[in-house]
């Protein structure tokens, strides 16, 4: 589910590429070691909507939705989790040194680290590694597609310890993953079960929505909703989320778009 947005530069995501790297059996490696004051002055350009930073002075924008007619249109601060995983791993040399397995979640639903798949995962030696999501930004490339740029050459992401994330999948509530994708079951047996698509975060990545998809082949069209995240209870991994809304309550709900271009026009509702 890529969505393609307004290109972007990330101005000073490079200010500090030649920072001190962490140790071998360092999972959680800072790439960018700067002082507050110097985390201040190098603030990047916010002037392009939907750049997600890492950096914890960014000002959290939590109208991640704005409501269009009977619309709930995804807004230009939000990003979309699922366009974070499997995202391009760029390093300060602009070079392609990886992908995004996953994000892991601290207690709240913001993003604590990033999981990355380095790039000799289809070859000899691939590994997944976690880094410290403080050392990351979340950009776009020239494509206009999600990339997520790291202080970190190929070389010294490879000096990082293999990071093992089994035991947070048996978490069940983690990982990006373990929404993405994952059933949902609804009040009663009756109203049978969706689908939790996505997850909506805001610009300092804290997951606020779930996107939920219900109906398919019964009614004909597929629709989907944004339901805030802490509607939904914790569930054993692989097991369904419950939530505690009826079919007929999920209707009653905005449809969710993730672009004012994806809206019905008058005429095709």
């Amino acid at each position: 589910m890529k969505r393609l947005f307004t290109t972007t530069a990330l101005a000073a995501s490079m200010a500090f590429a030649t920072a001190a790297y962490a140790a071998e059996d360092d999972a959680k490696n800072a790439p960018m070691e700067v002082t507050p004051a110097q985390q201040q002055d190098a603030q990047p350009s916010l002037e392009t909507p939907g750049e997600m930073l890492s950096d914890a002075t960014a000002t959290a924008d939590d109208d991640v939705l704005a409501m269009r007619d009977n619309f709930a249109v995804m807004s230009g601060n939000a990003i979309s989790a699922a366009d974070v995983v499997g995202a391009a791993v760029v390093g300060p040399d602009g070079k392609e040194i990886g992908t995004v397995d996953d994000l892991v979640f601290n207690e709240d639903k913001s993003i604590d680290q990033v999981i990355i798949a380095d790039g000799k995962m289809f070859g000899f030696g691939g590994k997944n590694v976690a880094i410290d999501f403080e050392g990351a930004s979340i950009t776009r490339d020239q494509n206009d597609e999600r990339m997520v740029r790291i202080g970190m050459t190929d070389q010294a992401l490879e000096e990082v310890a293999e990071f093992d994330k089994a035991p947070l999948e048996e978490s069940g509530g983690k990982l990006a993953t373990s929404y993405i994708g994952r059933d949902v079951a609804l009040a009663t047996e009756d109203d049978g079960t969706g689908e939790l698509s996505d997850l909506i975060l805001d610009r300092n990545g804290t997951a606020k929505y779930a996107v939920v998809e219900y109906g398919g082949m019964l009614e004909m069209n597929e629709n989907r909703v944004a339901i805030d995240l802490n509607s939904f209870k914790p569930a054993p991994a692989g097991e369904p989320l419950n939530l505690a809304m009826t079919l007929d309550q999920l209707r009653e709900q905005p449809s969710f778009f993730y672009s004012e271009e994806e809206t019905p026009k008058d005429g095709e509702m």
